[in-house]
């Protein structure tokens, strides 16, 4: 077991300011050590300290993801063993929801004695006590001998490297804090919708709590029923409204007409953004960088008898710019996207002909005079909702479902090749494919990876189903040689005269 805190030289109080160091140092660890299971303070914790000891931690297994194919794999096979690391997120003063509960009735002596570590804090506040008295309460739903017990929230690596801070600390029940950053130029974020109010009042509401507050939405209606205004939205909304549904090119192009910002993004009425999305975005559009784009998480839900709930989350699409590849294929989910109005101007209006791979054709043209940069980390969810989850008109995805299930998918994503053919030259495409093609490798090699390492676990768990079934066939055979004692006792001399 490996402390990080005191002993490693962290002022105390002073973590925010020595967050790249202590970053440093659990990458190192975890490289080093390779565990299996990593313990770390709640991000509900109210004290700085304890929330950059998690914010650390998520910039540790971001760093290490690699740019894998998926966030909850890594690349190869030399990576460490962040494919079945378990975090349990811990209390210290704020109570979560916690979904495991450790029975430490016989540790408490122990648990004393670590407090007695932390001196400084006791004089501030008696931490020791607030310390047992939750573990006592803990213990209440707890059999009666269980005086005392700890509760943890159970995540995975991938949950850190698919979702943001503050995704994070909602999804453990918090309610994350809104802290406004500087804000100079405008974003206008275009969100198309069609007859989707459920999902779309959730794309707004993730646009809200956006940190970046210098933003305006604009709302395109593509000739659905006219959404109500959400109550309470912070930031201006200009609304679009399309007589008839003219499709999502049109309903882009639209958008973009109205906005008034220097900066423009989109948001499909099915997407979420992460609060820090914009931020991060903004902060990169500098110099002669146009166009930004971080990565999504692909989040798979499925229906449920109360709504929906989530079955899968990955991250497929983390991929650093490389032209060649786009030009081949799209990789770079839309709503990741932030791009100066400028750069938007230079690659001329979407694409009206085209019913679907508008965005795939934009980004083509942007690439043209615009250097991308790619932000590793996920700011954004890509939301997919199947057998009618979605609570509209079509259950895939927005203005008209998935563009894999439409029947001229393979035609429309022709056209858009043959558009740019001139534009990938033989040498272009080799390269293109010879790295599509190393990442296929290390993919399978991954997959055979975790596929050894769940068998391993599978093989533990069986030899343990085994040894316990061995267990109750001794207690069985013991019971049965008991119960025969009794009734060769039954008919003793000694037995009837006790009865007597």
């Amino acid at each position: 077991m490996e402390h990080v805190g005191y002993r490693r030289g962290f002022p105390d109080g002073g973590l925010v300011s020595s967050m790249g160091a202590l970053t440093g140092q659990i990458e190192a660890l975890l490289e080093a050590g390779r565990p299996d299971l990593v313990l770390v303070p709640s991000p509900l914790e109210v004290t700085t300290d304890h929330q950059a000891t998690f914010r650390s931690l998520h910039e540790a297994l971001i760093a290490r993801r690699r740019g894998g194919a998926d966030g909850s794999e890594p690349s190869d096979d030399s990576s460490p063993g962040d494919l079945l690391l378990r975090v349990l997120c811990y209390e210290v003063n704020h109570p979560f929801y916690p979904d495991l509960l450790v029975d430490v009735t016989a540790e408490v002596e122990g648990i004393a004695a670590a407090m007695a570590h932390y001196r400084s804090q006791q004089e501030r506040h008696d931490y020791l006590d607030s310390c047992l008295g939750l573990r006592r309460f803990r213990a209440h739903s707890l059999p009666r001998e269980s005086g005392s017990a700890e509760g943890y929230c159970q995540l995975k690596a991938s949950d850190f490297t698919t979702r943001s801070p503050a995704q994070l600390i909602a999804h453990l029940g918090g309610v994350p804090a809104l802290v406004e950053v500087d804000s100079p130029r405008r974003v206008s974020i275009v969100v198309r919708t069609y007859n989707r109010p459920r999902r779309l009042a959730e794309a707004l509401q993730s646009l809200a709590r956006s940190t970046y507050r210098n933003v305006e939405a604009v709302l395109v209606n593509d000739g659905g029923r006219p959404p109500e205004a959400p109550e309470g939205f912070p930031f201006p909304l200009v609304r679009v409204e399309h007589e008839s549904n003219r499709g999502r090119a049109a309903a882009a192009q639209s958008g973009v007409e109205a906005a008034t910002g220097e900066c423009i993004g989109f948001l499909d009425d099915d997407d979420l953004l992460a609060p820090e999305h914009l931020e991060s975005l903004t902060s990169m559009l500098r110099g002669d960088v146009d166009v930004a784009y971080s990565d999504a998480a692909v989040v798979t839900y499925e229906p449920t008898a109360a709504g929906y709930r989530e079955s899968s989350r990955g991250l497929p699409y983390s991929r650093d710019f490389d032209r060649g590849i786009l030009l081949l294929d799209n990789y770079i989910p839309f709503h990741t996207v932030l791009m100066t109005r400028d750069a938007l101007e230079k690659a001329g209006p979407f694409d009206l002909g085209l019913p679907a791979f508008e965005d795939w054709d934009l980004l083509i043209r942007l690439s043209r005079s615009s250097p991308f940069v790619h932000l590793a980390r996920t700011t954004c969810e890509y939301r997919h909702f199947l057998g009618g989850a979605g609570g509209g008109s079509s259950g895939g995805h927005a203005l008209g479902g998935a563009a894999s299930e439409r029947h001229d998918f393979e035609a429309l994503k022709a056209r858009v090749l043959a558009k740019y053919a001139d534009e990938l030259d033989a040498e272009s495409l080799a390269g293109a494919v010879t790295r599509m093609r190393r990442e296929a490798v290390l993919a399978a090699a991954a997959a055979r990876s975790m596929l050894r390492k769940t068998q391993a676990e599978l093989e533990l768990v069986q030899a343990s189903n085994r040894a316990r079934g061995a267990e109750v066939e001794r207690l069985h055979l013991r019971e049965r040689d008991l119960m025969a004692e009794i009734e060769k006792m039954k008919t003793t001399r000694a037995w009837r005269l006790h009865e007597t």
